[in-house]
């Protein structure tokens, strides 16, 4: 068994080589597993889905890791501890699902940005911030529905619950209370995709 991420995180994610499977694991446990029989049986909307997210994740590597290195520009911006612990759940998502797709169906050839205008003052970035998250709760809520696997349903439904506690803080920065609404949204990988392009994240 092969750690992606060294530091026991509750968004850590182990990859088991000899049984091909992933396992999220979080301070109280598993929360959720996958197997390679599961992904064996994936469907091409599965695959779609598991792409959008790919990139989402990795558009979040890239935003947090712009936050931690500019970190002194933005003022008042606080806990910057929050971001460190929130890029590593981010790198493990992205991990778990460059596992799941394979290199066959890892996408390339995209390019992510990050808008001036996102960033622009320490408001323009909790603003962004709490956008991005809400919008990745909202996918992997929708992926729930659209998953023709089990095993990723559960999977898209922890890695929701783990985005809610970012949305949470970005929220509270931004001035709001961090609560989501007692039944979020969904949103279907395709019109995310679509939205992150149209703001000009994804090209």
């Amino acid at each position: 068994m092969t750690d992606v991420n060294p530091v026991v995180n509750r968004g850590q994610f182990i990859k088991n080589a000899a049984k091909g499977s992933l396992v999220l694991v979080g301070s109280g446990g598993i929360l959720a597993s996958m197997d390679g029989v599961a992904f064996a049986k994936t469907t091409k909307s599965d695959i779609a889905t598991l792409q959008v997210g790919y990139i989402a994740e990795s558009l979040a590597v890239k935003v947090y890791t712009a936050i931690i290195n500019n970190f002194s520009s933005f003022k008042g911006l606080k806990n910057q501890d929050y971001f460190v612990a929130a890029l590593k759940n981010e790198v493990a998502h992205r991990t778990a699902w460059k596992d799941a797709l394979g290199p066959k169906h890892t996408p390339k050839g995209f390019r992510l940005h990050i808008p001036s205008a996102a960033v622009k003052s320490t408001k323009a970035l909790t603003s962004t911030g709490v956008a991005l998250e809400m919008a990745f709760v909202e996918t992997y809520l929708g992926a729930v529905k659209s998953f023709s696997s089990t095993d990723l349903k559960v999977a898209a439904a922890a890695v929701a619950a783990n985005e809610a506690s970012h949305f949470s803080f970005f929220d509270a920065a931004n001035g709001g209370h961090g609560v989501l609404p007692s039944f979020p949204g969904t949103l279907a990988a395709s019109k995310a995709a679509a939205i992150l392009t149209k703001d000009g994240f994804i090209s």
